[in-house]
């Protein structure tokens, strides 16, 4: 008996040992759970950002050497817009901790919303010196490097982006998109094609894909990716949602352009006259509407008003060294019929390093308005050389070579093979197509090839160009090449 009560006794007192063990961890517990760091950055995760900085400054006041409660209440201080504070706690940190590279990446994203993007970038720096593989920093910088057109700098974060997460679709679009600004089209479109492996519906990657193809001369590829992103546009929602939402409808206009449907993106863009003020960008997208529906008195009146307002001006003057606002201005002045004022912005534009394919056979395109037929050639030439795949200037080099009233620049044998490859570069030839391989055969003395095309090409002219459909398929008819006496 003595010995079972000694038994009992030992374990009543281990009992409560056990028991007093757990009273004090839970009181640890319990302690931590309502401290000040804890409901600080409970009330973080929960967005409760006063009540936040409220208990890290308790904490602050009781531990004034404590790093981590300067961190999270400057991160709460940044979220209320309380840049000043923010900036102070992370100044602090800098001297408590020299190398936490969490105080610069707070510090970068303040200089970021006051829009200092040398201080953001110099900060984002600091952050890699400490932490050379951290990924938000990389791209806030990328980002930055961007935004103010440090393209070339950006492209090696993102590239370094691309190496440590090879399978983030942004990383890719966005590099993609510093290729675009450097007019390195081949590269962008690599990069967009690679982002569309993780994101198959983006209406924006097809759309700059598409724009890029453009750009190498491809219109098959970009008629493609101009109809997908069309079939995955967004706005048609957001239009149904709001009838007055104008800017929808000019993004929805300009995919409605891009894919070739003249009308549908003109009635989005005459939304402008109920609803805005028309500016001069939407007269120059509503010009080329009616431009390609072969309405080219009233595109010229749009064309004449845009002018009036001094389209590309003010981006000219803002950027004088973005050679796209050039070149669209010479677009603009070309189908105005100012072929000098055009040559003088497309020779602009190339000189800032323009690599549209469009350039030179448009600056072509005028010199032969002005009978400067051997420069037209050698931009022809040229365009060729840079961008095989470019069907304008093919189209371009074989109608001067079959129709130039200087004999010592016709060469129709050339002519004939260049028209050829034209056609094989379109999806489908149109007409002005067809009516040059009709000329080249004319010119090599194909006469009955020649009025086949030229009857095919008559067919599908747009109104205002079928006269001289007529004009030249007669001269076919008499066995005689035609010549553009009037360009």
């Amino acid at each position: 008996m003595e010995d079972k009560l000694i038994a009992i006794t030992i374990g009543l007192l281990f009992g409560g040992m056990f028991l007093y063990v757990m009273t004090r961890e839970l009181y640890g517990m319990l302690k931590a759970h309502f401290s000040p760091s804890a409901k600080g950055n409970r009330f973080l995760r929960q967005g409760k950002l006063e009540a936040a900085i409220a208990s890290y400054s308790q904490l602050i006041e009781e531990q004034p050497d404590n790093v981590e409660a300067y961190l999270y209440r400057s991160s709460a201080c940044i979220q209320l817009n309380l840049l000043e504070q923010a900036l102070d706690d992370c100044n602090t940190i800098t001297e408590l901790a020299p190398q936490n590279h969490y105080a610069f990446l707070n510090r970068g994203a303040i200089y970021g919303i006051m829009d200092e993007d040398e201080k953001f970038i110099e900060e984002m720096t600091r952050c890699l010196e400490f932490k050379p593989d951290l990924q938000d920093a990389l791209r806030n910088r990328a980002y930055a490097y961007s935004r103010t057109g440090k393209f070339e700098t950006a492209l090696t974060d993102f590239s370094r982006l691309i190496e440590l997460a090879p399978d983030k679709s942004s990383y890719y679009s966005e590099r993609g998109n510093c290729f675009l600004s450097l007019q390195k089209y081949s590269e962008a479109i690599q990069d967009y094609t690679q982002a569309l492996q993780w994101i198959k519906n983006s209406w924006e990657l097809h759309s700059w894909r598409g724009y890029c193809f453009t750009k190498i001369g491809k219109e098959q590829q970009a008629n493609a990716d101009y109809k997908r992103a069309l079939e995955l546009n967004p706005f048609d929602t957001a239009i149904k949602q709001n009838p007055e939402d104008i800017t929808s409808y000019q993004q929805r206009g300009n995919l409605y352009f891009d894919a070739g449907q003249y009308q549908k993106a003109l009635n989005d863009f005459s939304k402008f006259e109920e609803t805005s003020e028309l500016t001069a960008e939407i007269l120059v997208c509503r010009g080329y509407c009616y431009l390609n529906s072969g309405e080219i008195s009233l595109a010229k009146a749009e064309f004449q008003k845009a002018r009036s307002m001094n389209a590309y001006g003010d981006a000219i003057n803002k950027n004088p060294l973005n050679s796209s606002n050039f070149l669209e201005r010479g677009f603009l002045n070309f189908y105005l019929e100012d072929y000098q004022q055009a040559i003088k912005d497309y020779t602009h534009a190339w000189k800032l390093g323009e690599q549209s394919a469009e350039l030179l056979p448009f600056r072509g395109a005028a010199y032969i308005k002005l009978h400067e037929y051997t420069k037209s050639k050698q931009d022809y030439e040229t365009a060729i050389q840079n961008h095989p795949d470019s069907a304008h200037a093919y189209n371009g080099l074989a109608w001067l070579l079959a129709t130039c009233p200087d004999e010592s620049v016709r060469d129709g044998s050339r002519s004939l093979e260049l028209a050829k490859r034209n056609c094989d570069l379109m999806t489908t030839p149109e007409w002005n197509d067809l009516g040059t391989l009709a000329a080249a055969h004319a010119a090599t003395g194909s006469f009955d090839e020649a009025v086949r095309l030229a009857k095919e090409s008559l067919a599908l002219a747009p109104k205002h160009e079928k006269a001289n459909c007529q004009t030249r398929l007669e001269h076919y008819e008499r066995s005689e090449p035609y010549l553009d006496l009037d360009p």
